[in-house]
């Protein structure tokens, strides 16, 4: 296997163990959203089309562009430079429900309310790990399923995560809160675009070729 397609993979691995979705969602258009990780922010372009999803990251090349089809549990990775793609199976959906642990990580819907973008947002508080934090979240575009790593099994999250994931929310903002009171933007939506796309985005290119993954995956055992 390729350096690059190394790094594509583990690129997709990383996103859907924070971000992952779900099955479908009413909304469909264009999602432009940051996310904050230490030092670093990268900004994604998220479409939503039934039970496709196209992610975007936005890089200099066009690198690391990934669609997920959840009606056949599939994702797909472009080689842009190379004008190529390759399939991976997977399931993003849980598949056992475990028996809710104890935990000192809680939240609460505060009742507050405001729209963002014209989508109807509720606040959320939480803590989690002795860290305070709050949540703008929105039914209005279907469930986003966050902060959870397919690898793992539920227990692995905290309170507030799987509650909100349950309640098919979808966040707008999520901040977490410092020992001085101020507030550290770590997820914000930047656009929300609803409009019409076309099928042709949730497909590969004409002209992009197929790689066996199977065959890769021999060569380097």
């Amino acid at each position: 296997m390729t350096n690059k397609v190394k790094l594509l993979t583990l690129l997709a691995i990383i996103f859907f163990s924070y971000t992952n979705i779900i099955s479908q969602t009413n909304f469909e258009g264009k999602i432009v959203f940051q996310v904050r990780n230490g030092a670093e922010t990268n900004q994604i372009t998220y479409l939503v089309k039934g039970d496709k999803f196209r992610i975007e990251p936005k890089t200099s090349k066009g690198m690391g562009v990934m669609i997920y089809n959840s009606k056949k549990k599939t994702m797909i990775i472009f080689i842009t430079p190379k004008k190529m793609y390759m399939e991976i199976p997977l399931d993003l959906t849980n598949k056992k429900t475990d028996k809710k642990k104890q935990t000192t990580s809680y939240f609460k819907n505060t009742g507050k309310t405001k729209k963002i973008f014209g989508y109807n947002s509720e606040k959320f508080e939480f803590v989690n790990k002795g860290k305070k934090g709050e949540a703008w979240m929105t039914k209005d575009l279907g469930g986003f399923l966050f902060f959870r790593n397919p690898r793992r099994n539920s227990s692995t999250q905290s309170d507030w995560q799987r509650a909100i994931i349950a309640e098919n929310y979808f966040p707008m903002v999520i901040s977490e809160i410092n020992s001085e009171g101020k507030s550290n933007v770590m997820f914000k939506v930047l656009e929300v675009k609803a409009q019409n796309l076309a099928n042709s985005l949730f497909e590969p290119p004409v002209g992009y070729q197929k790689i066996d993954v199977s065959k890769m995956m021999k060569k380097n055992n």
